[in-house]
């Protein structure tokens, strides 16, 4: 198959060798059309350039032996002064179906923070391999961990965690000593929970929902899955195209005083209101939690892409119908344009 300098094809090639593994769905991130990526993704299979690994809920491809060597003569053929050096080796890959899903996570994680939120990222891999580096024992204690990578905000590192299409169980200990990795910067280690599509961040919310109704003398002997806590007050975000745009306002210095700024702009005169725009769902959790009866109106400060949440926990009944909203774009924040 002749690759194309500019082409769809190249571009794919390009992405491939960048990130690794990577679930099919991660084609949507791409900033071209979806038929266009799909048609020129056949092609690179039919020649054996790519190669997929499917299984039921699960479909993810990587960059095999011949499609590296594609890449690398077409990258020589854009610029006849680099050397092999010059590139990078080819990325890991696995035909392992439970090991595919996992690292084919983390590098859509990566390349969600790196690629759409222009945000300082490592892999969890990446720092494994660090740590095994500095001394031969050292990574043991991240081994029951399931991060996918750490993101960084001024001196504020955030681990990253990718539970797919819905909640995900995790090792309280190996997470304890996960966040410690990052015990030297000067604020908290935070959390981010990437979920592929919105209906997973709220079965999350819902578990986090019945385990906060629920006593620790309940909870004690129990295999918990993820459930959010006011110690652990994770940011929530789908992965979508515009939820990059949170991460790359996120980032930004002003955050915190924007933040503030949009919430008092949106809060009502009167009833009760409650903004998610730091990512965060504490406040709505306790909010239903505590089964209000009351007629007084219920008001969200929200990110538009925070707004199918809020219809989705309406449509399951774990909120209350007649809510009201104040959405704004995390887009804006981007472009430089009202109201930040």
């Amino acid at each position: 198959m002749r690759i194309f300098r500019n082409s769809t094809a190249e571009y794919l090639l390009i992405i491939s060798a960048r990130y690794g593994q990577l679930p099919y769905r991660a084609l949507r991130f791409l900033s071209l059309p979806y038929e266009t990526a799909k048609d020129a993704f056949q092609k690179l299979c039919r020649a054996e350039y790519l190669e997929v690994v499917k299984a039921p809920g699960h479909k993810s491809f990587f960059l095999t032996d011949s499609g590296y060597e594609a890449y690398l003569q077409t990258m020589m053929k854009d610029d006849d002064l680099l050397d092999w050096e010059d590139f990078p080796d080819k990325p890991e890959f696995t035909r392992n179906v439970q090991k595919a899903i996992r690292l084919s996570r983390i590098n859509e994680a990566q390349m969600f923070f790196f690629f759409l939120g222009l945000a300082p990222y490592r892999t969890s891999l990446e720092v494994k391999r660090e740590m095994e580096q500095k001394a031969a024992r050292s990574s043991d204690n991240l081994k029951y961990s399931r991060f996918a990578g750490v993101t960084w905000r001024g001196q504020q590192a955030s681990l990253v965690y990718h539970f797919g299409n819905g909640n995900q169980r995790l090792n309280a200990n190996g997470e304890r000593n996960a966040a410690a990795l990052f015990s030297d910067y000067k604020h908290p280690c935070g959390k981010f929970i990437l979920t592929e599509t919105e209906k997973g961040i709220v079965d999350v919310l819902g578990y986090s929902l019945w385990a906060l109704n629920k006593s620790s003398r309940e909870l004690r002997h129990m295999q918990l899955n993820y459930h959010i806590t006011y110690e652990d007050n994770a940011i929530l975000l789908p992965l979508t195209k515009d939820a990059g745009d949170f991460v790359w306002a996120f980032r930004h210095p002003h955050w915190p005083q924007t933040i503030q700024r949009l919430g008092e702009d949106a809060r009502p005169e009167e009833g009760i209101f409650l903004s998610t725009l730091d990512g965060t769902w504490m406040d709505v959790l306790v909010y239903l939690s505590e089964a209000y009866t009351t007629d007084m109106p219920v008001t969200f400060a929200v990110w538009d892409i925070q707004l199918p949440i809020l219809w989705e926990l309406t449509r399951r009944g774990l909120l209350p119908d007649g809510w009201r909203v104040v959405s704004y774009q995390a887009g804006d924040f981007c472009r430089g344009i009202p109201p930040f």
